[in-house]
């Protein structure tokens, strides 16, 4: 199992359009393959957000990845202080 973990930073007051970003990136990620689930995280002061998706494989979380950032990216670069920061994880599962 993968994951990739989205980061970026807003002005104070982009609340409502993360959002709304989120609810699209979650409409594209659960129609691609090998998705598993997505979370979205927010600051407690609302200027830093990011996403925690989880995949059956590295090749479906690069090519799910690809698919949300083919439709959402230049939304997210409009709103994004600094370009977004993106890591791709492999998960370890104790026990198992």
């Amino acid at each position: 199992m993968y994951a990739r973990f989205l980061k970026f930073s807003t002005d104070p007051g982009k609340r409502s359009e993360v959002e709304a970003i989120a609810d699209k990136a979650f409409a594209i990620a659960k129609q691609q393959q090998g998705f598993i689930s997505i979370h979205f995280i927010i600051s407690l002061d609302e200027s830093t957000y990011g996403s925690f998706s989880l995949w059956e494989s590295k090749n479906d979380a690069e090519t799910g990845g690809a698919a949300i950032r083919s439709q959402l990216d230049a939304t997210l670069q409009e709103i994004a202080a600094v370009p977004p920061s993106l890591d791709v994880y492999e998960i370890y599962k104790p026990g198992g």
